[in-house]
């Protein structure tokens, strides 16, 4: 009986060891039949690749349109093979892209058994900002202006706006913004502070204006490109906005101008100091002096006695000995190129606004004028002193000189006495001088009395209006003045006038012949 229960035993055992090598067997085929599960992380329009080995026919398939298999049949969605070393090429496509990450598996099936041999993860949609030039182009930049605003087009694939802006970047309605799939355009142009603009800014300066979306997870920087101001541009910033109708006196050490508000003089001590922006800082300083010859202006170039330092940007003027004009234009380097081979010829025109041609600068370059100015004498003039002449249709000053001939000047009875020239002749023009002698009593209360009185001698003869063409009357400032004009006579020797008040012979003026 006991040899019997142990035979039993014996044959339990064999039948329970067979089992378990039986379940071994089973085990080790499953892990053999599939290749281990991967996990490919991808984004759309990238083509990944896995590799596995087999020692069965297999067949794959993918649960996903997006997710497919490329083969020498072309794009599919399943595929089989044999036993051997494999590597599959996925193509990830952008279809049903979502703003989160899509999941899908590649199932592999052999003989009658499955299993999933890898899990393919896409990336979530990529948030994406196009920009394009004012043509239409893609750029990769956004392009500022100088003093015009530059346009540009924008689109992404998400709403959008501007959320970091450099404060130097001026944008035309203050802000930007866009619906996903929406072209829109915007305008920017350079925050001027007398500085940056001088320079051109590149990508590679690292500027740029970020675009993000609603919920702020979303940043995409876009460079910020800047061309400069550009050769031909330039701004004066100077002591005030009027760079016209200056004063200066004869020692240069100060400077005047009138108030349009208060009607009195602003003083400016010199040397003046100015702010000059010009791209690169190149810029040329061009002095001019204007030169009234008998009322009629014209410009001289290299006028040496006016001095500016670029370095310093300041301007003072060497002491003058009789009153002078200037003019000084700072003129951008391109600009100054295109005119410097013929400086007058370029930069003047003549005005014909008085009738006449008069040398006068150019709109175009008023602009660029850093000051224009008389030297003159600070000291007011006595009520009754010197004289004021001027051309009659320049209205310009022609100066005056003393007049010292004593035995004339005793022959007429005056101790006070002037010369001056007759301006010379203007085809289809009658030019003349306008005089105020600047006598007490010589004005028209006098003159409608018969008290103020003038006579005028031409070789030795006193004229009449029969051989001379003169006239007294109020000028433009209704003040009496006498108005001589060409003689019907040949014009060869000189004009004696003596104004008188009361009979009394008060100041000569010798008027010296045209020049030729």
């Amino acid at each position: 009986m006991k040899t019997a229960t142990n035979y039993l035993r014996f044959l339990i055992a064999i039948v329970t060891l067979s089992l378990a090598l039986v379940a071994c067997e089973k085990e080790h085929v499953e892990v053999k039949l599939f290749p281990s599960t991967q996990t490919i992380e991808c984004e759309a329009g990238e083509r990944p690749s896995f590799s596995f080995t087999m020692e069965r026919n297999w067949h794959i398939s993918s649960n996903a349109l997006w997710c497919t298999f490329l083969s020498s049949a072309g794009e599919v969605h399943d595929m089989s093979g044999g036993a051997g070393t494999h590597t599959i090429t996925l193509r990830i496509s952008d279809l049903d892209l979502k703003k989160e990450a899509t999941t899908a598996t590649i199932t592999m099936k052999v003989e009658d058994k499955e299993a999933v041999i890898a899990t393919v993860v896409r990336a979530a949609e990529k948030s994406i900002i196009t920009i394009y030039d004012s043509e239409g182009a893609k750029t990769e930049s956004i392009r500022i202006g100088y003093d015009e605003y530059l346009s540009f087009g924008i689109e992404g694939n998400f709403r959008f706006a501007a959320v970091d802006v450099p404060e130097w970047v001026d944008i035309e309605g203050g802000s930007i913004s866009g619906n996903a799939a929406e072209r829109v355009e915007a305008k920017v142009r350079i925050v001027r502070d007398g500085y940056r603009e001088r320079y051109a800014i590149t990508k590679d300066d690292g500027h740029s204006i970020t675009f993000g979306d609603e919920s702020g997870n979303v940043r995409i920087s876009i460079p910020i490109t800047y061309d400069g101001m550009g050769g031909d541009k330039l701004t004066i910033l100077a002591p005030s906005n009027n760079n016209f109708d200056w004063e200066a006196s004869l020692d240069g050490k100060q400077l005047r101008q009138l108030s349009d508000e208060t009607g009195d003089y602003l003083m400016y001590d010199a040397p003046l100091k100015y702010t000059i922006v010009a791209m690169n800082d190149d810029f040329e300083i061009v002095a001019l002096e204007k030169v009234i010859e008998c009322g009629m202006p014209s410009y001289r170039e290299n006028a040496e006695w006016i001095h500016f330092d670029k370095e310093s940007m300041t301007l003072r003027l060497d002491t003058a000995e009789h009153t002078r004009y200037g003019l000084v234009l700072a003129l951008p380097r391109d600009t100054y190129n295109s005119v410097s081979a013929d400086l007058k010829g370029n930069l003047f025109e003549m005005d014909n606004a008085t009738g006449i041609d008069l040398e006068t600068l150019k709109s175009d370059y008023q602009d660029f004028v850093v000051i224009e100015f008389t030297q003159l004498d600070f000291e007011e003039r006595e009520a009754y002193e010197g004289m004021y002449i001027y051309h009659s249709l320049t209205t310009y000053e022609v100066f005056y000189t003393e007049y010292n001939d004593t035995e004339k000047m005793a022959s007429y009875g005056v101790t006070e006495a002037y010369t001056c020239p007759f301006p010379a002749a203007i085809e289809g023009k009658v030019p003349g001088l306008i005089i105020d002698p600047r006598t007490e009593g010589w004005d028209t209360l006098g003159y409608e009395a018969g008290n103020a009185s003038v006579e005028l001698y031409y070789k030795g003869e006193r004229l009449t209006t029969k051989e001379a063409n003169y006239m007294i009357g109020e000028n433009t400032n209704e003040v009496l003045a006498l108005q001589l004009y060409g003689l019907k006579v040949a014009f060869d020797a000189e004009i004696d006038i003596i104004f008188k008040v009361e009979g009394t012979a008060k100041k000569l003026l010798v008027v010296t012949p045209p020049t030729k």
